[in-house]
């Protein structure tokens, strides 16, 4: 009798559901509460599975960063390929506007507190905000060369800026999200680039 054929597991696949399910055990527990073995209990796997797939913590935390950070970097493709101005795009990407931003900021802001001391988490912290940052500038231009914002702006100093008040908001909504919805998050945002226009 011939037995059952093995299932075939998508690595890839598998590999994102591990990645997932860190994130949010990040966000709903904290960096410090996250183990190997409360990962692979989110969808009732053993630790065995989840060291066949990544090294260690370490790594599997490192890929955690990383994925989260690309998926704001593609949520910002899809929308400028759907319509939206790349700057409003590269502004909603870095809010915690809906659940899902919610889960990517709780996660960037445990990984900043755990970067101290760890120079590799710290280099992947600052070349994430620096390619961020360069999206900005872009953005910045696209936006200046449209007429949105003054043609003789210094989008490299605006850019710095913008990134401040994105970073400023986006924790005030983590931290009390209840005074900081998507709209007020909006708003502030769009008050600071009024700014840049009546300054221009």
């Amino acid at each position: 009798m011939i037995g059952a054929m093995p299932k075939v597991v998508d690595v890839d696949e598998r590999r994102a559901a591990l990645i997932d399910a860190t994130s949010r055990e990040i966000a709903e527990r904290g960096l410090a509460n996250v183990t190997l073995r409360s990962i692979a209990r989110v969808n009732g796997w053993s630790t065995g599975i989840v060291t066949h797939y990544f090294a260690d913590k370490h790594e599997l935390l490192m890929a955690t960063f990383s994925e989260r950070a690309d998926r704001a970097r593609r949520e910002i493709e899809r929308s400028v390929a759907a319509g939206v101005s790349l700057l409003d795009a590269a502004i909603d990407a870095g809010l915690p506007v809906d659940e899902e931003r919610m889960v990517d900021w709780r996660v960037f802001l445990a990984y900043m507190g755990a970067a101290v001391g760890e120079p590799d988490l710290l280099g992947l912290l600052r070349e994430r905000q620096r390619r961020y940052l360069d999206t900005i500038v872009s953005a910045l231009g696209e936006a200046s060369r449209s007429g949105r914002l003054p043609a003789r702006i210094d989008t490299r100093h605006e850019a710095e800026r913008l990134l401040a008040v994105l970073n400023g908001v986006a924790t005030q909504a983590i931290l009390d999200p209840a005074r900081f919805p998507a709209r007020v998050q909006r708003r502030i945002v769009a008050d600071h680039l009024r700014t840049i226009v009546s300054e221009g």
